[in-house]
């Protein structure tokens, strides 16, 4: 069992819980707060910890020592928070039959947590500043403050504005991922990833921040962990859900990565009523388009007004793509956004970038402009979200795809909670407006189809 500790260990109490008669050897490892470290005087150390992440390898380690080592059993407790000189940072105990599996299941155990967990330490010294130490492998430790951290980029950027700056990034798929990790590595200084999807195997070839064993896993969730753990320097908050315009508060700049037009435009829409610029990529085939939107400066709808249908330009799941024209693109939406933080414009501000990805041509469309748009006045009310579920499991769930519109009207009566869901979404949402405008009040859309189900 490998554990996460805010309080002072006791290891009296965790050498009792690993008590076996059947054992001929018990290991017991302390890591515990000295008063110097390569030369200077210490006097307290901090560890800060990223939880989920390191539970999960932590459990993994003693697994793999158990495996290695035939242990009967095995324990291990890291500390987090301030801990003062002499408490146990690390404790660690293994049984087993013989000695010496035991000796090496414990040095193997603390060469791995040194070695693999998301562990930052920062030592307090008696006569110099403190400092962070990353504990890059077992056999030496390696200082750093966040300046060294931005050395090379702060010569091009001013550093000050990213690590000010607050940024959602809607959609952490083939052009969230490129788009997240660069701007974390940039030192923006808080990252709100919203995604509700979760990773399936055809996501790995082109989203780069997941791995095999995250098939399965919530999107936003495994990228917030690993972005924090790229840069420890940042914060990074995770929202397991679709887009909804609360999650504007506190915000100073919106990325869209998200591939279809209903939610693009929702997005779009909801920057406009809270005046919050908005850069915005979507991609077909080889063809990408990039554009910003500055509220007060023309908007998507002053050209295009109402939605347009995604059963009618497709996208990835439809057409394919490849990781290299995603992440491509993913990485222009971070450079432009950056630029944005920096300038308050960008390259895309006035214009639209259409690029080819094969042979790299592009050309640039002026954007239009139409003087009496009441979207881009800001006086429109934004679309109700709150018809679509993520889920149907707290309601009957009707699936419509082979059902005319009557026979989903007849269908509905005398349910108390009815879940329309189709192939994508689209149709159950409009028949779900279409049904609550009637006065049925318990109908919903399931969000996305039945790949979600």
């Amino acid at each position: 069992m490998f554990s996460i500790s805010q309080e002072v260990i006791s290891g009296s109490q965790l050498k009792s819980e690993l008590t076996d008669h059947k054992a001929g050897a018990l290991v017991i490892f302390e890591g515990m707060v000295r008063n110097h470290n390569q030369g200077l005087g210490v006097k307290s150390l901090e560890y800060q910890v990223y939880h989920e992440l390191a539970l999960k390898e932590g459990t993994k380690i003693l697994q793999e020592a158990r495996d290695k080592f035939n242990l009967h059993e095995v324990r291990a407790v890291h500390r987090e928070g301030h801990l003062s000189l002499g408490d146990v940072a690390v404790w660690i105990g293994a049984t087993a039959s013989h000695r010496d599996d035991a000796f090496k299941a414990t040095r193997f155990i603390i060469d791995e947590i040194k070695h693999r967990l998301p562990v930052w330490k920062k030592e307090h010294y008696l006569q110099a500043e403190a400092k962070w130490v990353f504990c890059k492998d077992h056999h030496h430790h390696v200082h750093f403050e966040e300046a060294d951290f931005y050395k090379k980029q702060a010569i091009v950027v001013n550093q000050n504005k990213l690590k000010e700056a607050r940024v959602l990034i809607v959609g952490l798929g083939g052009l969230g991922c490129p788009a997240s990790v660069n701007l974390a590595l940039a030192g923006v200084g808080k990252l709100r990833l919203v995604d509700y999807d979760r990773i399936s195997f055809d996501n790995l070839h082109r989203q780069f921040l997941y791995r095999p064993n995250h098939v399965g896993e919530l999107k936003s969730k495994i990228a917030s962990i690993i972005l924090k753990e790229m840069n420890p320097f940042i914060e990074v908050e995770s929202i397991e859900n679709f887009f909804h315009p609360q999650q504007l508060e506190e915000i100073d700049l919106v990325i869209d990565g998200t591939d279809n037009m209903k939610t693009k435009y929702q997005i779009h829409d909801a920057c406009l009523k809270y005046r919050l610029p908005l850069v915005s990529a979507g991609l077909f085939k080889d063809h990408a388009q990039m554009r910003t939107l500055i509220p007060g400066n023309g908007c998507w709808r002053c050209l295009v007004h109402e939605v347009p249908q995604d059963a009618l330009l497709g996208n990835c799941n439809d057409f394919g793509t490849t990781g290299a024209w995603v992440n491509t693109v993913g990485s222009l939406l971070s450079s432009e956004a950056i630029e944005l933080l920096q300038k308050g414009k960008n390259s895309t501000s006035e214009s639209v970038l259409h690029l080819n990805l094969k042979d790299f041509s592009s050309f640039k469309i002026k954007k239009a402009k139409n003087e009496n748009c009441l979207y881009c006045q800001g006086d429109f009310q934004i679309e109700d979200s709150s018809y679509e579920v993520l889920s149907s499991s707290d309601s009957d769930l009707l699936d419509i795809r082979n059902l005319s519109d009557e026979q989903v009207f007849h269908s509905i009566k005398n349910r108390d909670k009815v879940v329309l869901c189709c192939h994508r979404g689209h149709r159950s949402l409009k028949l779900t407006q279409m049904l609550r405008a009637q006065g049925h009040e318990t109908v919903y859309s399931l969000r996305g189809g039945v790949k979600t189900e």
